[in-house]
C-alpha cells in the first residue's frame, strides 16, 4: 500500500525564556508601528512552505496547521499581547499543557494523517511525543525504531537540571549545555516543576513504555557526561552521570557530539545491532546550531555540519533498504521562526536552515525524488 508523506505545521512556543518573550514582543511592536506585514510567514510551517523549494513538490501533501492558539506560537496575534509574559508561559507548563497538547496531536495524527505518513514542521520537540504515541500504539513499541538527532538529550527532569545549574554557577569554569540562560540561577525564577516537557518528555515516553530504550538513539547529544563530569564529587553532578549509565544500561543508544567519522562509525555500528520494521526520524534543529543553522530556539552549543548529518542519513538509508524497513513518521523542530532565512550583518551570514531541511528531506527520501 502506497502511503503519502503529510505535511503539518506545530507551532506550539510556549518558552518562558526572557529572550523568546522579548523576540515575540518585538515582532508586535514592530507590526503595531506598520513596519512589517501581518502577512509575514507565521511560523515553520508557513516559513518553510513560501522558502523551500523541496516542499513545493506533490510528493509532500501540505495538509495545513495543527491548531494551537495564537498566544502560544511565536508571532501572535496583536489582540493577545496581554498575556505574553513569563508569568503566563509558566503556568502554562507547570500546569502541564504540553501533555495535553501532545495527546491532542495523537489525535490529530490518528485521525488526519492516518494511514499515511506524517511530517510536522514545528516549534517545541515535546509534541513528538504525541506524533509517537500514535505511532507506537499503531505498530507497537517493540517494531518502532526512534532516531533522534538532537544536540540535547530531551529526557532530563527539571530537578536534575537545576542541580546541574547550581553547580555551573558555582564553577564558571565548567560549561554544560543544558544551561540554556546567561545567569545559571534564573533557573530559579523559572520555577522549573518535574513535568512533561520539551526537555524531559522523552523520560515520560520510556516511562510508559511508548517507547522502548534499546529501541531509541539518539545523535548528537552534547549533555552527555563526559570524562569531566564524571571525575567531579558533587552529589547533583553524581546523581546526573548515574542517570545517564542508568539509561545505557536500560538500552538507550547515545551517540554524543565527536569526531565525525567516529559519530557516524557508532550510527552504522548501533544499526547493525537492532532490527525493527518501523522507524521514526525526529531532527531538532540545534544539532546543527551556529553552523548552517541559525533558525534555531537553542543556540548554546555548535552543533554538526550539514556533511555530517547527511552522511548520516545515507548510512540509515542503507540500513533501511538492507532490513526493508518503513519510514512510519518524522519531524524537524525547535525552528525559530523569526532568524528564518535572516541576514546578520555583524557577522555577514544568512541562516540556512531551509537549505539544510531540503538537502536533509532530498537525501531521507532520494529514492522517491529522483
Amino acid at each position: 500500500m502506497k502511503r503519502n508523506i503529510k505535511v503539518f505545521g506545530a507551532a506550539l512556543d510556549a518558552s518562558d525564556l526572557g529572550l523568546a518573550i522579548q523576540m515575540k514582543l518585538a515582532y508586535l511592536n514592530r507590526l503595531v508601528n506598520g513596519l512589517i506585514e501581518e502577512s509575514d510567514f507565521l511560523d515553520p510551517y508557513d516559513g518553510l512552505l513560501k522558502l523551500s523549494q523541496l516542499l513545493k513538490r506533490d510528493f509532500f501533501k501540505k495538509i495545513g496547521k495543527f491548531p494551537i492558539e495564537s498566544w502560544l506560537t511565536p508571532k501572535p496575534r496583536l489582540m493577545d499581547i496581554h498575556l505574553i509574559n513569563q508569568l503566563n508561559y509558566q503556568n502554562f507548563t507547570n500546569e502541564g499543557n504540553l501533555k495535553n497538547y501532545s495527546e491532542r496531536l495523537k489525535e490529530f495524527v490518528q485521525k488526519e494523517i492516518f494511514p499515511d505518513i506524517p511530517l510536522m514542521l514545528g516549534v517545541d520537540h515535546s509534541l513528538t511525543g504525541g506524533v509517537l504515541t500514535a505511532i507506537s500504539q499503531d505498530v507497537g513499541n517493540d517494531d518502532l525504531l526512534v532516531i533522534i538527532f538532537d544536540a540535547h538529550f530531551d529526557g532530563l527532569p527539571a530537578s536534575m537540571t537545576l542541580k546541574i545549574a547550581e553547580y555551573v554557577n558555582d564553577h564558571p569554569q565548567v560549561a554544560n549545555p543544558l544551561i540554556l540562560v546567561n545567569n545559571p540561577l534564573q533557573f530559579e525564577k523559572l520555577n522549573l516543576k518535574d513535568n512533561y516537557n520539551c526537555a524531559s518528555f522523552l523520560h515520560y515516553l520510556l516511562k510508559q513504555e511508548t517507547i522502548l530504550p534499546e529501541n531509541l538513539i539518539i545523535f548528537g547529544c552534547q549533555d552527555y557526561p563526559n570524562e569531566e563530569y564524571r571525575s567531579i564529587d558533587n552529589s547533583g553532578i553524581i546523581e546526573f552521570v548515574a542517570f545517564f549509565d542508568e539509561l545505557e544500561c536500560s538500552g538507550v543508544n547515545f551517540i554524543p557530539i565527536n569526531e565525525p567519522l567516529e559519530m557516524l562509525r557508532s550510527l552504522n555500528q548501533t544499526l547493525k545491532g537492532l532490527n525493527t520494521n518501523n522507524l521514526y526520524i525526529s531532527f531538532d534543529v540545534d544539532v546543527c546550531a551556529l553552523k548552517e543553522v541559525i533558525a534555531t530556539r537553542f543556540r548554546n552549543v555548535i552543533g554538526v555540519d550539514k556533511s555530517t548529518l547527511i552522511n548520516a542519513i545515507h548510512i540509515i538509508n542503507k540500513y533501511k533498504k538492507s532490513k526493508n524497513v518503513e519510514i512510519k513518521g518524522l519531524d524537524i523542530m525547535e525552528i525559530d521562526t523569526h532568524l528564518l532565512n535572516r541576514f546578520f550583518p555583524k557577522s555577514n551570514r544568512i541562516d540556512q536552515t531551509i537549505e539544510v531541511i531540503d538537502d536533509y528531506l532530498k537525501a531521507l527520501f532520494s529514492e522517491n525524488l529522483s
